[in-house]
């Protein structure tokens, strides 16, 4: 890369500050996406070692702890999302960049 390219890119990160709070929302994305992933197989195993030997009381509580993956499975799905459109929203930009750098730098030579 030369160094207009390489100045382009700091004036950028400079004038937005978006970086730093795209890495955040990446970060948080990835946190609720293992989080979520945690809390559903905490659940499942709950669910497994309930066992009080009453089939109302079990089916009743393993249908709490069902509520309680689905919510954790939904959260994951969620946590990828918001990773997914911060890392590759960064990406993009990046190369949305580069591409004007080099049609500009195409186009005068």
């Amino acid at each position: 890369m030369d160094e207009e390219f390489e100045n382009a890119i700091q004036e950028i990160r400079a004038k937005t500050g978006s970086n730093e709070r795209d890495r955040i929302y990446e970060m948080l994305g990835l946190l609720v996406l293992f989080g979520g992933a945690a809390l559903t197989l905490i659940s499942y195993f709950v669910a497994g070692s309930q066992n009080s030997g009453n089939v109302d009381i079990d089916n009743l509580e393993h249908n709490e702890h069902m509520i309680l993956a689905i919510f954790g499975v939904v959260l994951s799905i969620v946590g990828g999302f918001i990773y997914l459109r911060f890392s590759i929203g960064r990406y993009l930009r990046f190369w949305l960049l580069r591409q004007i750098h080099e049609n500009s730098k195409s186009s005068i030579e």
